[in-house]
This record gives C-alpha cells, sequence and structure tokens, in this order.
C-alpha cells in the first residue's frame, strides 16, 4: 500500500506521534510527514504511508496556509502562550496602524528562526538547547508571505490568515508584527488549513483513522497533478522500473507523471534529451 494520510492533528500532539499513529492504524514502519506541526498547533499534517515516502523531498516545499491568532503586547520564550512570559508592553494601536502594518509583511521578507524550532545548528536541534538555557546565533532565513488577511481585530487579539512559503515560521511573524507595532506579539492560537493541494476538507481526525484507516489515505499521484499523465505498456514499464530511460518524443523537456500497465502511478520522470533522442529519465520511483 502506498498513499498520503492528511491528519487534522490535534493539540498537544507532536508531529511524531502523529507518525505513530498511522503506523499502527497501517501496521508498517514505513511512513514518514512532509514537514513538522508544532505540538501547540494543529491542523493539516500530511504522513506519506509506504512507498509513497520517496517522495517526501519532492512535497515539502509546497506553500502553506494558517490560521493564527496573536496576543499583542506580549512575548515568551517559544513565542506563543505556552512559553514563559518575559516581556510585557501596553498595546496602544489602532485599526488602521494593524492595516498598514500587517500589509508591509507581504512578499520576500526574511526571518531568524526561532530558538524553540527543529533546525539543526552543528548537529543540535535548536529546541534543545533550548530546554537547556542555551541560545546561538541563526542566520535570517529568506522567506515569502503570499498573502496575510486580517479576520478580526479585537485588542489585544488579532486573527490573520496567511498564505506563505515552506520555512516561514508563524510564532517568528507574530513576534516581528508586534515588534513593528511599537509592542510584542505571541502566537494564542495556530491552525494549518492548508499544505499544497490538500487542505482541512481532505483532513481525517486520528480516531477515523484509527477505525478505518483505508478509507482515509489518498493516492499519492495528488500531489502531482501539476504535470501530464503518461501510461505504459507492460514491456515499457519494466524498463522504467529497471531505471532504464525509454524513447519518448511527447512533453518534450517537461516533468510528467508515470503508470504502468495496470494504471498505477509509478514514477515521476522527466523527459530530456540523450545522447540525441529524447528520452523518459526517471525522478523519483514508487513501486
Amino acid at each position: 500500500m502506498k498513499g498520503i494520510v492528511i491528519m487534522d492533528k490535534p493539540l498537544g500532539v507532536t508531529s511524531f506521534k502523529a507518525l505513530g499513529i498511522i503506523k499502527k492504524a497501517f501496521g508498517t514502519k514505513r511512513v514518514g510527514h512532509t514537514g513538522t506541526l508544532d505540538p501547540d498547533a494543529t491542523g493539516v499534517l500530511p504522513i506519506l504511508v509506504g512507498n509513497a515516502t520517496r517522495a517526501a523531498e519532492l512535497i515539502v516545499s509546497t506553500d502553506k496556509e494558517y490560521v493564527t491568532k496573536i496576543k499583542l503586547g506580549v512575548r515568551t520564550d517559544t513565542l506563543d502562550l505556552s512559553g514563559t512570559v518575559l516581556e510585557e508592553r501596553e498595546v496602544n494601536v489602532t485599526k488602521e496602524d494593524i492595516e498598514r502594518t500587517v500589509a508591509s509583511f507581504v512578499g520576500e521578507i526574511e526571518q531568524i528562526p526561532p530558538m524553540y524550532s527543529a533546525i539543526s545548528v552543528n548537529g543540535q536541534r535548536l529546541h534543545t538547547l533550548a530546554r537547556q538555557g542555551i541560545e546561538v546565533e541563526r542566520t535570517p532565513r529568506p522567506v515569502t508571505i503570499n498573502e496575510i488577511e486580517i479576520t478580526d481585530i479585537a485588542l489585544p487579539y488579532i486573527t490573520l490568515r496567511v498564505s506563505c512559503s515552506k520555512g516561514t515560521y508563524i510564532r517568528t511573524l507574530a513576534d516581528d508584527i508586534g515588534e513593528a507595532l511599537g509592542t510584542l506579539g505571541s502566537v494564542a492560537t495556530l491552525r494549518r488549513t492548508k499544505t499544497g493541494v490538500f487542505s482541512l476538507s481532505d483532513a481525517y481526525t486520528p480516531e477515523e483513522i484509527a477505525q478505518n484507516p483505508e478509507s482515509c489515505i489518498l493516492p499519492l499521484d495528488m500531489c502531482f497533478m501539476e504535470y501530464e499523465r503518461v501510461d505504459l505498456d507492460e514491456r515499457k514499464s519494466k524498463m522504467v522500473k529497471n531505471g532504464v530511460p525509454i524513447y519518448f518524443n511527447k512533453h518534450k523537456n517537461k516533468t510528467v507523471r508515470v503508470y504502468d500497465n495496470t494504471g498505477d502511478f509509478i514514477a515521476l520522470s522527466h523527459v530530456e534529451e540523450i545522447d540525441g533522442a529524447y528520452c523518459l529519465k526517471m525522478i523519483k520511483g514508487f513501486y
């Protein structure tokens, strides 16, 4: 079995524990996620099952969407309200201040990753160092904020819908917005509503997955529907599965989804020129 399960991750569940839920439900050790979600966040967590785990590196770069409630006037060590309060400031801002400031974050920006994150520095996770009271210098990273919509203002809270690139830390965004408003900001709640083509409408709770796992698994090729489909006969299917490039004169210089003679999605490939002829060359196989 191979495919992708979209979990609606509950509050307090780590991404590692979410993998354990899927392992138990499907009776397999071969599972993997396409990017972690904080224990204090909820929502869309895609988990790959079986040979689909080979697609992790191809899916991880997809855009994300979140709904977050930010509390202004407070900063914690974790940059969310589960942490220890480090500082508090007055909140003296108008709706216009908030609208203008939030809009200034749309586009490509740089973020300094929070200490409480899974990033490794010199072989150690930042969150491990943070729990030891150690803070290290972090290099700013470019991320893209595609869109921010203010959905509610009830000071000291503001609620935002954020569409962003991979690697964006909403906790850092909350902290930066607070600073830009002349105060502070920490995440009160965070829910991921989309990852790539998947949204909450595709997601199942851990209880639903445990009760009927096979009804919750989606085909892996849903992740790659932007590419043209190529169907092969039995002979060419065997060649592709053996890693042999085959002559192919359609979809030149394009990436394609490859299906074998039974209709099974077996590979993502690229049609490229090799020794003067166009061939189907595998990017990643899923068989």
